[in-house]
């Protein structure tokens, strides 16, 4: 018999390790020197070496090495038996113990259950290093948000009096609890308080500490924030800045006051930039690219671009182990040179693309965002593109695409995926300033699958179905896209719903019943194409006391409206929810009238453009031009101004032509507005706004004449609210010119979710 312990081989009776070598392996037993903790399925799972596959030293050293570093396992012997032709693996294991009670001991400012719940360990589990440290560290951090930087967690295992199950028991302790009360600077000239502390994470509290967390020492933050300001110095020129350490001086009752030395030293310009030898590419081919230059500051951020750019050249050609180094030396008072030297390694094609982690997600799901494929030219740019656009879907919490290597000048890559919920259900209720209170169910699955019965995930698709109800309002709606029509970057989309308003106006009420169906296409990474076809059913019902002379009437009825729409959309934003820089462009055009009741042109362009600018302020300028065309254009077909999201400082849809016997607007067949908006931060979660709009709404099709024109001023709060990742904005607006005295009803308060489309 063979006896393997810790990857060490004796053997007795004469035979030796090589004589196994290459035999096939009859059976491997498992046993279990103490009570039995670990299922043996669980213990099989670890082990390469299996029944039928080749005995191999290698391969048992492995064995051995993954349990013990699973951490369930104290001790691991695998006996090799002679069995004829055969080797027979007897795998002696020696489990951990199994916790079935959590205790704790040292705490006073958190109960037992509150930490029970912090350190996220089941109800029962085996005792392995990697489980104790998680929870010993997720006890630290909860500590440590909450102003006590010192906590230390310790634990010990205490027998329970049964075999094989221990109490598992975490020993705290606390410290005193620090609060920040300010944050000071010795020895700084460069560069004001407030331009330093914004580079910082750690805040002193305020009085909206309970909803931004401000005033919560965090000792790993302190290191972070500090190499965070020392940064920013080398990036401002600053080359040889440096601080002894953070201090903490107690100011009495749990405060404290933070105060960072820096000695600045002096600012150093760019006397040259150049590289060492490079073969690749010719040194006039990547100066165009650097963004520091001769006579420049000196920047470390800059600095770090342009390796990055310059990894990115080579690795854009296949050289994914090109190394970049800056080579900084003294060029005279307070003038350094910049040579980057680069070891530009070899290039590479791709070999195979692999994929793991997704159990739920199709695998063509995967491989389709993948930008590189089998005898490409291997390209780390595109790799950070594959892991950008499988981020992006949102179907994984994490994403790791890398490349290794394969032999004979390939390199692999390997897409690993950590699935997370895609599927959500939302119910509650909420209000705007237009359509007052309203209750919602919104059902959502982002990874939906239409050919997969029971399930329904995995397949890519998104699903919605929505249903809002109020006082003003019922909406219904049911929404299914495939994003990769044909397995071709073509999204199809369909939709059915049901609306029914009487927001719109005091005289009448209009349902919506109908669907739709559209293609969208990319044309660029920013640009897209989108063809839909519209088919509803709009009622239009007056109210019975309508004057019988209002204009109104005229509207009243079914129609049924048959649309095709065409849009282009050029977005360069840089987000969805606020957007600090980049434009959007929006061109449509719909013609109804392909069967139904109604005939019409409709044209409409949107644009908006963002600058971020100093503080991180953000100005912005959004707008549209928009005409309707036709012999008899409904009112559902018309437009109109006013509202939080056009003219703010005018009752919502109340700018336009009106009805002369019952003075409310009726809508025009052409319409222009420009907003104008500057916001700048208060803390992370608030920004306070201040913006202009003005427009107009004129009778005829295709009337773009400003002469009577409606404008306004504000200001507002854009608000950051735990319960909702889109922002809220709080506007407050004053007309301040208008073509028609009706329209102006005093100032106008209007609060929505800030998202545009």
């Amino acid at each position: 018999m063979a006896l393997l312990s810790c990857a060490v081989l004796s053997l007795a009776g004469g035979l030796k390790a090589q004589d196994f070598e290459g035999r096939t392996i009859s059976a491997v037993e498992i046993k279990y020197n103490t009570t039995k903790t670990v299922d043996e399925a669980r213990i099989r799972n670890l082990m390469s070496s299996k029944a039928g596959t080749k005995y191999a030293a290698e391969k048992l050293d492995a064995d051995v090495k993954a349990l013990f570093e699973s951490g369930l396992v104290d001790d691991v012997r695998i006996l090799a038996e002679d069995a004829g032709e055969q080797v027979k693996l007897i795998a002696e294991i020696t489990t951990r113990s199994e916790y079935i009670a959590v205790g704790f001991v040292g705490n006073t400012v958190f109960s037992d259950e509150k930490l029970a719940k912090e350190c996220k360990l089941k109800s029962r589990g085996i005792i392995s290093d990697a489980v104790v440290l998680e929870a010993r560290r997720s006890i630290e951090k909860y500590y440590q948000g909450y102003g006590y930087p010192d906590v230390t967690v310790e634990h010990r295992v205490q027998s329970s009096g049964q075999p094989g199950k221990d109490d598992l028991i975490f020993v705290i302790n606390e410290g005193s609890k620090n609060e920040v009360r300010k944050i000071r600077f010795e020895g700084v000239t460069a560069f004001t308080t407030a331009e330093l502390k914004k580079e910082m994470k750690t805040k002193p509290k305020n009085w909206l500490s309970w909803l931004t967390k401000a005033g919560r020492f965090e000792s790993d933050q302190l290191a972070s924030d500090l190499d965070a300001i020392l940064d920013y110095y080398r990036s401002k020129g600053y080359l040889k800045v440096s601080s002894p350490g953070i201090r903490r001086e107690p100011v009495g009752d749990g405060r404290v006051d933070i105060v960072i030395p820096i000695n600045e030293g002096e600012k150093f310009t760019v006397a040259g930039v150049g590289f060492g030898r490079v073969t690749v590419f010719k040194s006039e081919e990547l100066y165009p690219a650097l963004t520091l230059l001769a006579g420049d500051a000196y920047s470390s951020k800059k600095m770090r671009a342009d390796i990055t750019m310059i990894r990115s050249y080579y690795g854009s050609r296949g050289y994914a182990d090109a190394m970049v180094t800056p080579d900084i030396r003294d060029a005279g008072p307070n003038r350094v040179s910049i040579t980057y030297r680069v070891t530009e390694g070899t290039r590479f094609r791709v070999g195979k693309v692999n994929i793991q982690g997704n159990v739920k997600t199709k695998d063509k799901v995967v491989r389709r965002e993948g930008t590189l494929q089998p005898g490409d030219w291997f390209n780390s740019v595109e790799l950070e593109t594959t892991k950008s656009r499988l981020t992006n879907l949102n179907y994984f919490s994490d994403v790791q695409v890398t490349g290794t290597p394969a032999g004979g000048g390939y390199r692999d890559v390997d897409i690993l995926v950590e699935e997370r919920s895609t599927g959500s259900v939302g119910v509650g209720f909420g209000f705007s300033s237009i359509d007052s209170i309203v209750g919602f169910l919104n059902l959502e699955q982002a990874n939906f699958d239409l050919f997969n019965p029971w399930h329904f995930t995995g397949g890519g698709q998104r699903f919605g179905m929505n249903l809002r109800l109020g006082s003003e309002r019922t909406d219904f709606s049911m929404t299914l896209v495939e994003p990769w029509f044909l397995d071709r970057k073509l999204s199809l989309g369909t939709e059915l719903f049901y609306n029914q308003s009487t927001y719109f106006s005091d005289w009448y009420e209009q349902k919506n019943v109908g669907g739709s169906i559209y293609l969208r296409k990319p044309l660029t990474e920013r640009s897209s194409i989108k063809l839909e076809y519209r088919l509803e059913e709009v009622s239009v019902d007056v109210e019975s006391n309508t004057p019988p002379a209002s204009l109104f009437w005229n509207e009243d009825g079914d129609y049924l409206r048959s649309a095709v729409a065409l849009n282009y959309v050029y977005d360069s934003r840089d987000s969805l929810i606020q957007p600090r820089d980049g434009h959007k462009i929006d061109a449509g055009l719909t013609v109804t009238g392909l069967g139904g009741d109604v005939e019409t042109f409709t044209f409409s362009l949107q644009g908006q453009k963002y600058w971020n600018l100093k503080w991180d302020s953000i100005l912005s300028i959004s707008g549209e031009l928009a005409s309707v065309d036709g012999s008899n254009v409904p009112i559902f077909e018309r437009m109109f101004l006013g509202g939080g999201r056009t003219l703010r400082g005018f009752e919502f849809r109340d700018i336009g032509p009106r009805d002369p016997a019952t003075n409310d607007v009726l809508g025009g067949q052409s319409l222009g507005y420009v907003s104008l908006e500057y916001s700048v931060p208060v803390i992370e979660t608030v920004r306070v706004a201040a913006f202009y709009d003005m427009g107009f709404v004129n009778v005829d099709s295709w009337d773009f004449d400003p002469s009577d024109l409606y404008g306004d001023v504000g200001l507002g709060l854009r608000l950051k609210l735990p319960i909702s990742p889109l922002p809220l904005a709080l506007d407050y607006a004053v007309p301040v010119f208008q073509a028609d005295e009706r329209a102006d009803k005093g100032g106008q308060f209007n609060f929505y979710l800030l998202y545009q489309y």
